[in-house]
């Protein structure tokens, strides 16, 4: 998934995962986020044998690559 949105700071970046965590507390709060979507998606594709890429620049965007096993 590509997005042309703000992007995330690179030093939030170890932190996109853990459970609850959201970059921006008042904008997550408008919209309504809890800071669990990454962490399910982070964990559904690990228990498959894959894993997530992330890649982002400030004020430029964001890229999600999941990466998932063919055949297991």
């Amino acid at each position: 998934m590509i997005d042309t949105g703000i992007g995330i700071p690179a030093e939030e970046l170890p932190y996109l995962f853990d459970r609850f965590y959201r970059v921006d507390e008042a904008r997550s709060r408008h919209t309504g986020g809890t800071g669990l979507g990454l962490s399910i998606a982070h964990h559904f594709v690990r228990a498959h044998g894959g894993f997530i890429r992330v890649a982002s620049q400030s004020h430029e965007g964001t890229t999600f690559t999941v990466f998932l096993p063919i055949g297991r």
